[in-house]
């Protein structure tokens, strides 16, 4: 059986495996004049030293101006609990930042307006027992301007580092780095276990996953959970390829940390709230597939062209402007690519020009990307898109515009498709049936369905229909649904649906009617890194034609409550019978990496039939 799957551009962000550099995070943004178009990085660190609180001056949004300091709440109180009592008392909160180990969080609003109204309404409020105070809170200084404050010896609130005088800084200012030892610190970023054989990386692999199990069975067996010390770990399942596996990749483009006047497409290593941003080529890092290189180094050639350099710089993160911001490149078994870019809006709105002699901008842009990556020479992309975001990051003017080739590309794959290393997704998928079925016959799925929470474009949920009577996909994301309805029409899927909301909105009412026409519901959960929100967890306990649960986890430890709440007692809080976590399999998706597939199933059993066991 072959499955026919879109990659939609729209969607190429969804429950995306998080292990390789994300691209370049969104800062606070100054409006770019034309004086300042093509200013290179070491500018942009004598600005940042003068003041690390400058973005505060610009004519864009930044919430840190509206910021307050609440305290006194009660134990445990989570961002969720605290900005919906905050709503509920006709605030408008803009983020919510709840301190670990502490009674304190960070709130922002939009405007002044909403920041004054919470510091009247707050303040001696009382929420669970207890008198909440609120008040002003400074700012946060830009990592950027702290580093850069540091390294020039400035003192400030914001940057409290030893001074260093003038001579000192001139002589602690690094040297560039040469190519081998950037490339190595690459390697070591976005792959690192490269030093590793691929046996040893598969043995500290499930080393690691072993203690993960352990620390959850101790956890289970805390809250007095059923049978925790009786988990069965199955041996790890290689990855049947081990590199350029990485069908999808993000990238940075920026300014070179190692030549000068450079455009350089790549990953950045370092975090931005470390004030760290260099980024460098991806040719050395084994995952990514040759394809995908090819379209890299074609568009780092267009984009160092002088023309385009001029017109259209880099978004340089230490200052906030620039045009170019990130580049995602996906490719298919046929070696067909996708490439979309995104583009800083502020700024072909700030530097577009009314010059008759001067093409404009945004037409300059299209027209050069047009003609420099379509076509059927090396690095050429078979579909092109380009999105224009905001200064906060969000999608701007006309969001998504495609600007030419095919609207999206399809991948044709046995049994399957998956979005990252598509030959280990089918041993994936084939493990997650095989679980499902753990101690069961085939015969039992005719009667059985399969609810596939966090579906995302279907590829779970489709890859198992042939052997469940009914499915029902789950996914918040709206692009990601229409995707998954197209992937089962293109593929004459029948029994498969999929619907568009909140799981624990839409969860009670789909599994109440599937339990109408089956008599076995089963459930394969699929979430983000930090697993799911409790009230989804509460809600698969309360349904109770659920006997079956697979958890596909790429971060178990981030996810280890989730874990711990499916299993815990039944209680007013945790309604309907727990489940047992009977069985885990680690699977190596990402080799190179130190990131590893989790599978766990649990199951339970209906009250009565755990009576009459007990009896």
């Amino acid at each position: 059986t072959h499955f026919t799957f879109q990659s939609n551009p729209a969607s190429l962000e969804i429950d995306q495996k998080q292990f390789e550099p994300k691209g370049l995070e969104t800062g606070k943004l100054e409006t770019m004049t034309s004086e300042s178009v093509g200013v290179q990085p070491d500018s942009a660190k004598e600005d940042s030293a003068e003041k690390p609180l400058n973005y505060l001056n610009s004519s864009q949004f930044t919430s840190e101006l509206f910021k307050i300091e609440v305290k006194n709440f009660r134990p445990y109180t989570t961002v969720a609990m605290l900005k919906k009592r905050m709503q509920s008392l006709g605030l408008e909160p803009h983020k919510v930042k709840v301190m670990p180990n502490s009674w304190m969080a960070f709130v922002t609003f939009k405007n002044a307006d909403q920041r004054d109204k919470a510091l009247s309404v707050l303040p001696g409020h009382i929420w669970r027992g207890q008198a909440l105070t609120a008040k002003l809170a400074k700012p946060k200084a830009d990592p950027f301007g702290n580093a850069a404050a540091a390294d020039s010896g400035q003192s400030s609130s914001a940057a409290k580092r030893p001074r260093l005088d003038t001579d000192t800084a001139a002589d602690s200012k690094p040297a560039p780095l040469s190519a081998e030892a950037a490339s190595e610190l690459l390697r070591d970023a976005v792959t690192p276990l490269w030093r590793l054989g691929y046996e040893e990386q598969l043995k500290q692999k499930s080393q690691d996953m072993s203690c993960e199990v352990k620390q959850l069975t101790r956890q289970v067996a805390a809250v007095g959970g059923l049978s925790a010390e009786s988990v069965e770990m199955m041996p790890i399942v290689a990855s049947p390829v081990v590199d350029q596996y990485r069908n999808k990749c993000q990238f940075t483009v920026a300014w070179s940390p190692t030549q000068t006047d450079s455009v350089v497409v790549g990953f950045r290593v370092g975090r931005y709230r470390d004030g760290e941003a260099d980024v460098y080529p991806p040719d050395t890092a084994a995952v990514v597939p040759t394809v995908i290189l090819a379209v890299v180094r074609r568009l780092q050639a267009l984009l160092n062209e002088p023309d385009m350099k001029r017109r259209a710089p880099p978004y340089d993160a230490k200052r906030h402007v620039g045009c170019w911001k990130a580049a995602t490149v996906r490719c298919n078994s046929s070696n067909r690519t996708l490439l979309y870019l995104d583009i800083h809006q502020p700024f072909l709105t700030a530097n577009d020009t009314s010059d008759e002699t001067e093409m404009s901008l945004r037409h300059f842009i299209e027209n050069r990307l047009q003609n420099g990556l379509l076509g059927d020479q090396d690095g050429c992309v078979a579909s092109l898109h380009v999105v224009y975001t905001d200064h906060g990051g969000g999608e701007a003017n006309g969001l998504w515009r495609h600007l030419g080739g095919d609207p999206d590309i399809t991948e044709t794959l046995g049994s399957l498709s998956f979005r990252v290393n598509t030959a280990a997704a089918e041993v994936l998928h084939n493990r997650i049936y095989s679980m499902l079925q753990h101690g069961e016959s085939d015969s039992d799925n005719q009667s059985s369905a399969l609810l596939d929470v966090c579906c995302g474009t279907g590829t779970i949920g489709l890859s198992l229909a042939r052997y469940f009577s009914q499915v029902l996909g789950i996914e918040l994301i709206a692009d990601a649904v229409r995707d998954a309805q197209l992937n089962a029409q293109r593929n004459g899927i029948k029994n498969a649906s999929f619907v568009c909301g909140r799981a624990e909105d839409t969860l009670p009412r789909e599994a109440n009617l599937l339990a109408e026409t089956v008599s076995d519901l089963r459930v394969v959960l699929d979430p983000p890194r930090g697993g799911l929100q409790p009230s989804v967890l509460s809600t698969i306990r309360r349904c109770r034609s659920i006997r079956r649960l697979l958890y596909v986890s790429c971060c178990p430890r981030a996810a280890r409550s989730n874990f711990v709440d499916l299993c815990r007692p039944a209680s007013n809080k945790w309604r309907g019978d727990p489940f047992r976590l009977a069985l885990v399999q680690p699977v190596d998706l990402f080799p190179l990496t130190k990131h590893c597939e989790l599978l766990l199933l649990f199951v339970r059993e209906p009250a009565d039939a755990a009576a009459d066991a007990s009896e």
